[in-house]
């Protein structure tokens, strides 16, 4: 098989259609264990430099005054809140603005990992007085975060034209998911532009192969837990209505559909907040693991001569996720849509 081919397999002598195959043969409960694997290593890199999470804890504070913001407003319909109408206001520009914040702070993060695993002790203050370099990128970002937040609402339609639209803005949601994650350290690392971004991007696509889109166990951090607590939100949800049904005596409430039916709507809207809450701050915790991933994963493919000596090791079984080898005679199965593995690249091992 040629060098070229070979190439579109392997990053620097690791290949990532293995992880991502190797994923796909596991058993449920060894995919449990390979993420675990994946959040106690990205913990190892967070305990190397605090500075790490400040981006996220205040990414997570936005979100908790954007969603507590809203649902104060909504619970002054029973409760004399004061300032409800600001409450809103303010709500409302938080979500306007939201996505120019998030980018700012995941810039912050992707640069402070970089500084981190290079041997720096970079500080929040520092990746602030970096991030002011990279404004009008961060601008851009957001705009193509809005841009695909709109195309989503074209999604669910019904009829062939509906069944189209949602198969294109699907396949561009995974695309943006992998560009906007590899454009984050390059404009926090090497601070390029968007569309020099993209062409530097174009140039390493054999470094990013399409396996690499979802971020192999990130994608399956988020199916495992949202599968995980679906049952406690439909607890959260019956329980809410029933303490909505029979403690009207305690609670304000209101008479449903003629028919001298008395309920508080309190409960529900409480139950509402905290399930929109946790989803919001779930949402910040999955984007921050796949910040630190693609800096790492970016750096490796760039700079790799700036990672510690001594990181260099523990970082290449980080990107390739502990357990793939778990598989046996992986390199006999097949890749969906491909040749069998061993055929593709006679270098997997």
């Amino acid at each position: 098989m040629n060098e070229e081919m070979s190439n579109n397999m392997d990053i620097g002598g690791f290949n990532f259609m293995k992880p991502k195959q190797s994923l796909d043969s596991l058993s449920f409960g060894k995919r449990i264990k390979v993420v675990g694997s994946l959040l106690k290593n990205t913990v190892t890199i967070i305990g190397r430099d605090q500075d790490i999470l400040k981006p996220w804890i205040r990414m997570a504070i936005y979100n908790f005054l954007m969603v507590s913001g809203l649902f104060y407003a909504v619970l002054s319909n029973w409760y004399n809140f004061p300032y409800a109408p600001l409450a809103l206001f303010i709500s409302f520009l938080l979500f306007l603005y939201k996505h120019f914040y998030h980018n700012r702070q995941e810039l912050r993060m992707s640069w402070t990992v970089y500084e981190t695993i290079i041997g720096n002790d970079p500080s929040y203050k520092g990746a602030v007085k970096h991030w002011k370099e990279l404004k009008s990128q961060t601008r851009k970002l957001a705009w193509l975060d809005i841009a695909m937040a709109s195309m989503r609402k074209f999604k669910y339609q019904e009829g062939l034209v509906g069944i189209i639209m949602n198969l294109v803005v699907s396949g561009l949601e995974e695309v943006w998911d992998l560009a906007n994650h590899y454009l984050l350290p390059s404009i926090a690392i090497d601070k390029l532009d968007i569309t020099p971004g993209i062409q530097k991007m174009k140039k390493l696509k054999d470094d990013v192969p399409e396996t690499l889109v979802g971020v192999f166990g990130l994608d399956i951090l988020g199916s495992l837990i949202m599968r995980t607590v679906m049952p406690v939100y439909i607890a959260l949800f019956i329980v809410s209505g029933l303490v909505g049904y029979f403690g009207t005596d305690y609670l304000p409430s209101t008479t449903l559909f003629d028919q001298g039916i008395v309920f508080s709507w309190v409960p529900v809207v409480l139950a509402i907040y905290f399930g929109k809450l946790f989803s919001n701050l779930f949402e910040r915790a999955v984007t921050g693991f796949k910040v630190i991933y693609f800096t790492i994963f970016y750096t490796k493919i760039t700079h790799a001569d700036r990672i510690m000596p001594e990181l260099q090791e523990e970082l290449l079984d980080y990107l390739k996720l502990d357990g793939i080898d778990e598989v046996d005679n992986l390199d006999e199965q097949e890749i969906p849509g491909n040749a069998p593995a061993s055929a593709t690249n006679p270098a997997v091992t």
